[in-house]
């Protein structure tokens, strides 16, 4: 597997430790598993699909962005490798999806007339 640039992910700044700290959504959550989870724990594509039991040409879409992590395989990783993972995954395709989103979102808001809040009781 060839050696991927990880650096972005490297922390520097005690502040970056927090633990609720947002993943960096402008990066697909795939990438990240494919640049600095796989690398960590010493595996290749072939060999995670084998230990998760998934086909390997679905892993490789997952890892280059053009599949989301569904769930399933969130907790496929957790199970393998820490069960904080598949939370750390379900949360970051989250977060990713609405950043993706975010055009989408306004367009709506351009088109459609927001209604005015009901009054409260009288």
């Amino acid at each position: 597997m060839p050696k991927r640039d990880n650096s972005e992910y490297k922390i520097t700044d005690p502040a970056d430790m927090i633990v609720d700290k947002e993943p960096p959504i402008e990066k697909h959550p795939g990438e990240f598993i494919r640049d600095v989870i796989l690398p960590e724990y010493g595996l290749n594509v072939a060999k995670t699909a084998r230990l998760l039991g998934i086909d390997r040409a679905g892993l490789h879409g997952v890892l280059t962005g053009r599949y989301a992590v569904s769930r399933e395989l969130a907790y496929k990783f957790g199970a393998l490798l820490r069960d904080d993972l598949a939370d750390f995954l379900i949360a970051y395709q989250h977060a990713y999806d609405l950043f993706q989103e975010q055009d989408l979102r306004e367009s709506f808001k351009d088109k459609i007339e927001r209604l005015a809040a009901p009054e409260g009781p009288s």
